[in-house]
């Protein structure tokens, strides 16, 4: 599963370089929409690899779920066949 501390730490010091760059209200200012165009593109990236992993997982439950029934139904032939 993939950790998000990496996209977190950027956040954090872009956040923090910014800041740290700028003296004036209107550098802070601009400053912060920069931080949040970035976290937003943090926020695209993290709903995306999600979206990856919900697909992942369900590729995986269908999967499972078809070798469940494989095996129930092999089961199934296999009482039928010691019964008759």
């Amino acid at each position: 599963m993939p950790t998000f501390k990496p996209l977190l730490n950027l956040i954090t010091v872009a956040a923090l370089t910014s800041l740290a760059a700028c003296n004036t209200v209107q550098g802070v200012k601009q400053d912060v929409h920069v931080v949040k165009d970035k976290a937003i593109e943090v926020k695209d990236v993290v709903v995306d690899k999600a979206i990856l992993v919900k697909d992942k997982a369900v590729e995986g439950g269908k999967a499972a779920g078809q070798a469940v029934g494989s095996g129930l139904e092999k089961a199934g032939e296999a009482v039928k066949g010691a019964t008759n």
